[in-house]
């Protein structure tokens, strides 16, 4: 009995989706959590000052609550003596600034999804927490500091569209810590 062949487009097709796989995979689960610094201060600021909500919208397969830009402009601030730097999501074209991701290019692809029908509504989210992380795949970042949100509305798109359930939270990347370089 002859076992069946793949091309060489399934086979380099197949080793993409396992090697963003598991740099998602590994990158997710082994970052190491430590403690966020200022999280009383930005949730109540976040409270008072900026909204809980934002526009569903898909860039290039790349699908995302575009949020206030406000949420990072206005909260480095509160983390920016730590060492935190913005995320780089603002400046050239294709940045999408302030944002919720929802769905990973790579995952519109693997899951053949042409269209979200949900693009243009307004999606409402709950902080949660801020976190710290040590994100280990990540090169030149040594921490990166977040907003954990609860927002059903976003799981409820990904079950719509056949994605599996994330295996961490909903996030607001807010800060960035960049690796020192090491004296010789």
């Amino acid at each position: 009995m002859m076992s069946p062949t793949w091309d060489e487009e399934e086979k380099m097709r197949f080793l993409r989706c396992l090697h963003i796989f598991l740099i998602i995979l590994f990158s997710l689960s082994f970052a190491q959590e430590i403690p966020a610094p200022s999280c009383p201060a930005i949730l109540n600021y976040i409270e008072e000052n900026l909204p809980y909500c934002g526009i569903l919208k898909n860039s290039h397969g790349f699908v995302y609550v575009d949020l206030d830009d406000e949420y990072i402009h206005k909260l480095i601030t509160f983390i920016q003596q730590d060492g935190f730097q913005e995320p780089p999501y603002f400046g050239d074209a294709g940045l999408v600034g302030a944002h919720i991701t929802v769905i990973y290019p790579e995952e519109t692809t693997k899951y053949g999804i042409q269209e979200i029908e949900e693009c243009g509504e307004i999606i409402s989210f709950v902080p949660k927490d801020c976190r710290a992380v040590h994100p280990p795949r990540w090169k030149r970042i040594d921490e990166v500091y977040f907003i954990a949100i609860e927002a059903p509305q976003l799981d409820k798109i990904r079950e719509k569209y056949g994605l599996p359930k994330r295996e961490y939270d909903f996030h607001i990347t807010i800060g960035v810590k960049p690796k020192l370089a090491k004296s010789a």
